[in-house]
């Protein structure tokens, strides 16, 4: 394979997606791949490779955002997304369940045609006969503590394998041994040094995309230009896809004009419809340091049902064996030097947030607005109050309360619904899990960016295939559903050629 420019295909963003992506057309052997990420190779990185070396990770490993959490409050919380090849599957706990069926239904009703249960079944299982997934090491007492209190609370155990249903149990991780199994791994390392398979361009950042009319043509990077003879697939995440769709031009037009981008086709929906598990945090320091995780801090997990008529669990509870900041500028466990989070969050959050551009220079970070707990219903500050008063009552069983000290926040003085959520207001987080910023659906819906074959509507030659593209959240915890778009866009790219 040339060297050179000039590619049937350019994957831009060798993420969680963009390693699937990129490996599953360079494995059919028909088609030259240039899979181009900004940040470092994770080849032979044990800060990156090895889950229980996370803690060594620096700034350079990320994109070093922020993000305002609930609109007017000022608050701003550290948004980690992974700078490397792997993406966050390099970044995160590898926590890794597949979506509910309901979610996929949900996704086909908002206009993600073929994206049901039945037409994904053979994306999940190209995932899963490809990363490697093991459950959680069941040896952590205080973690199976938080277990057996569920079970205390009228849970029964789960395997989580074997679906998202309301329970309690281990998480299982996309992890052989203490090694992770992110897409870059499984897909991507197996192909490196096979060059007329792909070409992989690390530290290589993508400043725009170039243009014949409505036809996209290529790239421009910190390297010169390349082209693309077939497609540009963009994978990079649900944060720089949008971001770099609006410095090429695609996006919304008053928008794009107030910072002098020429605007080559006017997109209300790019870098809107922005969704993300909001979280919140009943804290508790301990009577003693906790029991030594072999991989990550967070290994339990559990999945509640409040609504009765819901079609999935309402709550997905962290729990996790550390008290960790996230805010900017701020501190909420000063003194405490053992504790526990049970973190619960809203499932399948109604709140919409937005990124905008800060400028027209592609090296300035966007700003966030995660808008949380803005629904008007007030549905995502109804499940939050619920888990964490489901929270307090797990503290409360047999099985965890030994383990306890005391509550750290929001503290028992905090009592009423009111007060509970003005604590919420003032501390609630993210899981990491930003979605839906290009979302898929109908071609006549006005706010969709992408159609159900996940190309870019009205430009040719551009399709998006990462978390951006989610018409709305899914229960669990999203890396597993990531790579299963990818998948799925693959399939859908093999399918075009065959024809």
């Amino acid at each position: 394979m040339s060297v050179g420019g000039s590619f049937d295909y350019i994957v831009v963003g060798g993420g969680a997606a963009g390693c699937i992506v990129a490996a599953r057309l360079a494995e059919s052997g028909r088609s030259t791949v240039l899979l181009v990420e900004a940040g470092r190779s994770d080849v032979g990185d044990g800060k990156a490779l090895q889950m229980s070396r996370l803690e060594e990770q620096d700034a350079s490993y990320d994109w070093g955002y922020a993000a305002e959490t609930v609109a007017g409050s000022g608050n701003r919380i550290a948004y980690a997304r992974a700078r490397m090849l792997g993406g966050c599957a390099n970044h995160n706990d590898c926590a890794f369940i597949a979506p509910h069926p309901s979610d996929l239904s949900r996704w086909q009703a908002l206009g993600a045609k073929g994206w049901g249960p039945d037409g994904m079944r053979a994306a999940l299982a190209r995932v899963e006969q490809r990363i490697g997934i093991e459950p959680s090491p069941p040896g952590n007492a205080l973690s199976r503590a938080f277990i057996d209190a569920g079970l205390e609370l009228g849970l029964p155990e789960r395997n989580f394998r074997e679906g998202a249903a309301a329970g309690t149990g281990w998480f299982p991780l996309n992890a052989k041994g203490d090694f992770r199994q992110s897409s870059s791994v499984a897909y991507v390392h197996p192909l490196i040094g096979s060059q007329d398979k792909i070409r992989v361009l690390t530290e290589c950042l993508v400043t725009g995309l170039t243009f014949d009319g409505n036809s996209v043509t290529g790239i421009e990077t910190a390297r010169g230009s390349f082209s693309a003879r077939r497609e540009v697939i963009l994978c990079a995440g649900s944060i720089n896809t949008p971001q770099l769709m609006m410095l090429s031009g695609l996006g919304p037009a008053e928008q794009l004009r107030r910072l002098g981008i020429g605007v080559r086709a006017d997109m209300p929906g790019v870098g809107n419809n922005l969704v993300d598990h909001v979280s919140a945090n009943i804290a508790f320091e301990l009577k003693a340091p906790p029991p030594s995780w072999e991989r990550t801090p967070c290994e339990s997990t559990l999945l509640l049902q409040v609504d009765a008529d819901a079609p999935a669990p309402d709550v997905l509870f962290h729990f996790i064996l550390r008290l960790r900041e996230k805010y900017v500028g701020r501190t909420q466990f000063a003194g405490v030097e053992h504790g526990v989070k049970f973190s619960p969050n809203v499932a399948r959050p109604k709140s919409k947030g937005h990124l905008t551009l800060s400028s027209s220079d592609p090296h300035d970070l966007p700003k966030i607005s995660l808008n949380y707990l803005s629904d008007p219903e007030g549905y995502d500050r109804r499940i939050l109050l619920a888990g964490l008063r489901f929270a307090r009552r797990l503290a409360a069983t047999a099985a965890l309360a030994p383990w306890l000290e005391r509550e750290v926040a929001p503290g028992t003085g905090v009592q009423s619904d009111d007060d509970l959520f003005a604590y919420v207001r003032e501390t609630c987080e993210t899981v990491y899990h930003p979605s839906g910023t290009c979302r898929m659906g109908d071609a006549a819906d006005p706010l969709s960016v992408v159609t159900p074959d996940l190309k870019v509507k009205g430009i040719a030659g551009l399709r998006v295939a990462d978390a951006s593209v989610f018409p709305d959240m899914v229960t669990v915890n999203i890396n597993n559903t990531v790579m299963m778009v990818a998948e799925q866009a693959a399939l859908l790219i093999e399918r075009q050629n065959a024809v």
